[in-house]
């Protein structure tokens, strides 16, 4: 049998470590990963015809478009689909608020004309209309 000397094994079980540790380190490891773009990697406009927001489930939430006349348009959707807000320009430019139905409970708009109307409908569908 060989006699080791304490001291050197020693010596030679933290040298061994260290280098281990440091190459495990760059092997296994890599580079670090940045999760978010940086301020100067974000574009300060972007430019598009449509634009289309998807929940974390792909589910389409959100468009901002032009409608078949030309003229932009922004709707909402809840989780299920439903077209729940619409603000928009067309011949009565305005907003509408519909229910989980889908169906107008408001309707707040300005015509050709620039006169402004209000209707709101309950559940029931009592309409009532305001105009200035």
């Amino acid at each position: 049998m060989v006699n080791a000397n304490p001291r050197a094994l020693v010596i030679v079980s933290l040298v061994s470590g260290l280098v281990g540790g440091v190459l495990a380190t760059f092997l296994l490891i890599g580079s670090s990963v940045i999760a978010q773009p940086t301020a100067a990697e974000i574009p300060p406009v972007i430019t598009a015809q449509e634009f289309r927001l998807v929940d974390t489930q792909g589910h389409l939430r959100a468009i901002l478009a032009f409608s078949d006349d030309g003229e932009p348009y922004l709707q909402l959707r809840d989780a299920f689909g439903t077209h729940r807000v619409w603000i928009g320009i067309s011949e009565e430019t305005g907003l509408a608020v519909r229910d989980i139905d889908g169906k107008n409970q408001l309707v707040l708009w300005v015509d050709e004309e620039g006169m402004p109307s209000l209707v709101v409908r309950d559940r029931q569908h009592h309409t009532k209309e305001f105009h200035p």
